[in-house]
């Protein structure tokens, strides 16, 4: 099962799982926080998101490729990176999390 992604709030930029916020609820003390859900969106034309660097780029090889240090080859010999996605997520409707 996939995990369920969220942003902190209605201008964040960055999704994180579920498991992220209830640590967050569970350090800071809180019964329930206000998230919005995280849709995703199979993007095209050429843009990518990078899950290691948290970095959107374009699909040239300036950015991803052999002169990236984490730069890890799904099959393990040569091509796409593994931490290479064409998934990006937008704001959904805003919901409770509780623990």
């Amino acid at each position: 099962m996939k995990p369920k992604f969220y942003f902190k709030n209605g201008d964040s930029e960055l999704c994180y799982p579920e498991e992220y916020f209830k640590k967050y609820m569970k350090e800071h003390h809180l019964t329930e926080m206000e998230v919005f859900k995280a849709i995703p969106e199979i993007t095209g034309g050429g843009v990518f998101w990078c899950k290691e660097y948290d970095f959107c780029g374009d699909d040239s090889r300036e950015y991803c490729g052999k002169q990236c240090d984490k730069y890890e080859p799904k099959n393990k010999k040569s091509g796409v990176c593994r931490h290479h996605t064409h998934w990006l997520y937008n704001h959904g409707e805003k919901i409770k999390l509780y623990i």
